[in-house]
């Protein structure tokens, strides 16, 4: 198990800050120290907040770069969620195979969810194959954004005159345009917290949602009926 860094603050009389040790040993570097939680919310928050930005553009290029925005901070904001929060189990649990699994960077998301489900008292959720379908598709997305690749296309235009144009490319970022693409990305990563928040036995998930991923009054019942699943 990884050591846990420790931070000391010296001050002067005047309560002025003297110097930060890191480890006993001098932190030159700029020290903010903040809840394990604000690393996954703001993801969260950024989601949101380009998904707002979405529903003002009419054009297809502002449409495109907040709607990509949203969709990436969809993804990243639920594996933050699913590595912060499971370590935080894993302490709680002392499971040194839970922290394994977290480190481990070749499986799918869907399958470290369920994985470390799986390793807790708490599983499995409700509806969790079709929730982690879900998820997986949407990250198989998420891994062709971040991990872009080239595939020539060529266009020949059938008439007079008749010509080819090469070196063309049928771009998969077109596919974020659509607002309610980015919108079910946010929507199905809060379902999934909202989940894990049930499966601890929080009836009313709506604190362990603004704890976890800064959306207020975010509910089971919201959640289902903007999905269009049963139980809203």
């Amino acid at each position: 198990m990884n050591e846990v860094p420790h931070f000391f603050v010296e001050t002067n009389e005047d309560r002025k800050v003297h110097q930060v040790l890191k480890d006993g040993k001098p932190h030159n570097a700029a020290l903010k120290l903040e809840q394990l939680f604000s690393v996954v919310a703001i993801y969260f928050k950024l989601a949101a907040l380009n998904l707002k930005y979405m529903e003002h553009q009419d054009q297809s290029e502002g449409l495109r770069g907040y709607g990509v925005q949203s969709f990436l901070m969809s993804l990243t904001a639920l594996e933050a969620f699913t590595n912060v929060y499971f370590h935080l189990r894993a302490q709680e649990l002392n499971s040194d195979a839970m922290r394994s699994c977290i480190n481990q960077s070749h499986r799918s998301l869907s399958r470290k969810i369920a994985d470390l489900l799986a390793m807790t008292p708490d599983g499995p959720l409700e509806d969790q194959e079709q929730l982690l379908e879900r998820i997986f598709s949407l990250s198989k997305l998420r891994n062709e954004l971040v991990h872009p690749r080239w595939t020539p296309s060529t266009l020949t235009h059938v008439g007079n005159p008749r010509f080819t144009v090469s070196g063309l490319v049928e771009n998969p970022q077109a596919l974020f345009e659509d607002y309610q693409l980015c919108r079910e990305a946010l929507l199905w990563s809060l379902l999934l917290v909202a989940r894990v928040a049930q499966s601890r036995g929080n009836e009313d998930v709506s604190g362990f949602m603004f704890h976890w991923t800064g959306h207020y009054g975010c509910t089971l019942p919201y959640l289902l009926k903007e999905l269009g699943l049963p139980g809203a």
